[in-house]
């Protein structure tokens, strides 16, 4: 992995776990000396968050997270509502007896961090949830639509609801998990479609339902206080 690819997933992740809040600005000078990196790479990782929806870049000032309009959140789970599914239904006619059973293993470990309150148990969860996607879009084998999947902005709002929703939210998130498990060892394609695509839009109503759907400025569950300090990280 390249410098460039490093940052890039570093910032990635901590935009999409909401470690790095909607509108903060991503100092490229203060994140290269943080991640002992020369400014180009930073500067390429930058250009790829860019192009993924997740900053935008403004004179003078930098790169800043993006901040999601309901409109934009629910387009995007719209389409990955479509992709996703489609995804699922190829993974049922496709997958293995190894991959089903990675699969159920990551609902267990995720069964572990479900009714979690504090910060880390909340940001594994989130670590596996996108482990679980991650692995079934892969079974589907079609790598064009894994790259189309990979392409599509992902809001980071979901860590936000993850956090201020509790356990209700996230139980039931697990629960599509375990029926689209079942789906997938019967290698029945329309129930995995359906499954799946219940599974991406309960996600999306539950952030439009939520009042931090749009988040306001310093909004971040504390991040920009202390974790941003000193990792090139600013906040209005």
């Amino acid at each position: 992995m390249t410098g460039g690819e490093a940052a890039f997933e570093y910032l990635r992740r901590r935009i999409l776990s909401g470690e790095i809040p909607a509108r903060a600005v991503i100092r490229e000078q203060s994140l290269a000396e943080e991640l002992g990196l020369s400014r180009t790479p930073v500067r390429e990782a930058l250009r790829r968050l860019h192009e993924a929806g997740l900053v935008e870049f403004t004179p003078h000032r930098g790169a800043t997270v993006v901040s999601c309009t309901k409109e934009q959140v629910r387009d995007t789970y719209v389409l990955r509502g479509d992709l996703e599914s489609r995804a699922a239904g190829l993974a049922a006619a496709r997958i293995d007896d190894v991959t089903l059973a990675r699969l159920a293993d990551l609902i267990v470990a995720m069964d572990d961090f479900v009714l979690s309150t504090d910060d880390e148990g909340v940001a594994r969860l989130g670590e596996l949830n996108a482990e679980f996607h991650h692995v079934v879009i892969a079974a589907s084998g079609d790598q064009k639509l894994v790259r189309l999947i990979n392409s599509v902005g992902r809001v980071p709002m979901m860590a936000e609801v993850f956090r201020r929703d509790g356990g209700h939210f996230r139980a039931i998130s697990n629960h599509h998990h375990r029926d689209l498990l079942a789906a997938l060892r019967t290698h029945d394609a329309l129930w995995a479609e359906a499954t799946m695509r219940a599974h991406i839009l309960g996600a999306r109503n539950a952030i439009l339902g939520w009042d931090g759907a749009e988040p306001g400025p310093g909004d971040g569950a504390g991040f920009e206080a202390d974790a941003g300090r000193g990792a090139g990280f600013d906040t209005d």
